[in-house]
């Protein structure tokens, strides 16, 4: 799913340039990350008062987002051999492996999917 598109006066266009020493920047990484924020939003709220863009996710957060993400490679997995044995099944070669079980692990993968879109949706 891609991110909807901003408007000409929503998109950050320009950029502003701050020097730091190493030891600031390092600070200001770590009390950003502290804060749950990237960098930049950090800048801008305590500059600005601004919200973050987005916060930073929780470890458990991006762990539902791994995990979708190798979900996604077994569906597609999966969707392979589908195509694979449909193909055999075409030609009249054997096929060793019932369509019910491969229409049930693509269905099982669905439900999945589903369900950690609905977490990640709801912030979790």
């Amino acid at each position: 799913m891609s991110r909807p598109q901003k408007s000409g006066d929503e998109k950050r266009t320009v950029t502003v340039r701050v020097r730091f020493t190493p030891a600031e920047k390092k600070q200001l990484w770590e009390t950003a990350a502290e804060a749950g924020r990237s960098p930049s939003d950090f800048i801008r709220a305590a500059s600005l008062g601004c919200k973050p863009l987005r916060p930073k996710p929780t470890p458990e957060r991006e762990a539902l987002i791994r995990l979708q993400a190798e979900l996604g490679k077994v569906g597609s997995n999966v969707n392979q051999i589908a195509h694979a044995l449909n193909t055999c099944l075409l030609n009249g070669d054997p096929v060793s492996v019932p369509e019910e079980a491969i229409s049930r692990a693509m269905s099982n993968v669905e439900i999945l999917t589903h369900a950690i879109q609905l977490e990640l949706r709801h912030g979790h």
